[in-house]
């Protein structure tokens, strides 16, 4: 009874370490594990909001503006001067925006006074204070948009961008920035390596985490796992023999660029913004 058990003990011992240990090494052994970095530029500005949410935007905007306690000018303007002329004809153009219904408009009031005139001379006083430098708004659409510069930060201001090379290995594929993970060495920092060999060392970049957001299994039984990153200055210059190509693309634009087997990998890690 004895012997029995303790063959049976030895033979089930023997098969649970063939069918784990010698499994998982000979699995790794065959199977590539590469490591890619989704470097992303984040919005700059806040995208306009359409329909129904611009005229909620407008709505509350103009409830907190006639809710608000009364500006003091005589404060903080001079009597006449060029800034309380500006003040009171962006006052009236504020007060006379009525976006609903015309009938439910309340009444228009002037914030505009009469121009004050010296008693002396008779003349308008002249404002001889500190100069006002006004702010100039600049378009949404850059130069980058309108010349289709793909390989600018400058572009789409208000969406979110994504660095993709062309690999030059693969066939000229479009592809996050990836490399082979060299023994005892993290994800995120081959990554990193990945993207300095390919992209040049002119960007600083940041890693959100150590682990991995997702991963995609090619045909060549190659594994990616892709650490998220941000950009926080510089531009890649890519290196001909690893990339032949980049560009800055948004989600749209990635769909459009890599292969269906890659979208299907990565789209779940890209953002809608």
């Amino acid at each position: 009874m004895f012997t029995r058990r303790l063959v049976s003990t030895q033979f089930n011992t023997c098969v649970r370490r063939g069918f784990s240990t010698r499994t998982k090494l000979s699995s790794r052994a065959e199977q590539a594990i590469h490591a890619g970095l989704v470097l992303q530029r984040d919005p700059i500005v806040i995208q306009q909001s359409k329909g129904f949410e611009e005229l909620s935007d407008k709505y509350f905007e103009w409830l907190d503006y006639m809710t608000a306690e009364r500006f003091p000018r005589d404060f903080f303007f001079k009597k006449g001067s060029t800034a309380e002329t500006k003040w009171m004809e962006l006052e009236d153009q504020r007060s006379d925006e009525w976006f609903f219904d015309p009938k439910t408009k309340p009444e228009f009031k002037s914030v505009k006074r009469e121009v004050i005139v010296d008693e002396l001379s008779g003349k308008q006083p002249d404002d001889k204070g500190p100069v006002i430098n006004t702010v100039q708004v600049h378009p949404r659409e850059t130069k980058a948009d309108a010349a289709g510069d793909l390989r600018s930060l400058e572009r789409k201001l208000d969406r979110t961008l994504y660095l993709l090379v062309k690999d030059s290995k693969k066939e000229g594929q479009w592809v996050f920035p990836q490399g082979a993970v060299e023994a005892e060495e993290a994800l995120h920092q081959a990554a990193r390596r990945s993207l300095r060999s390919a992209c040049g060392g002119n960007m600083d970049v940041w890693t959100v985490g150590c682990g991995p957001v997702g991963h995609h299994e090619a045909g060549d039984r190659t594994t990616t796992f892709f650490i998220k990153g941000h950009i926080l200055r510089g531009q890649a210059k890519p290196d001909s023999t690893l990339a032949s190509d980049f560009k800055w693309a948004t989600r749209e634009e990635i769909e459009s660029a890599v292969s269906p087997e890659y979208w299907r990998s990565v789209k779940d890690m890209l953002s809608s913004i």
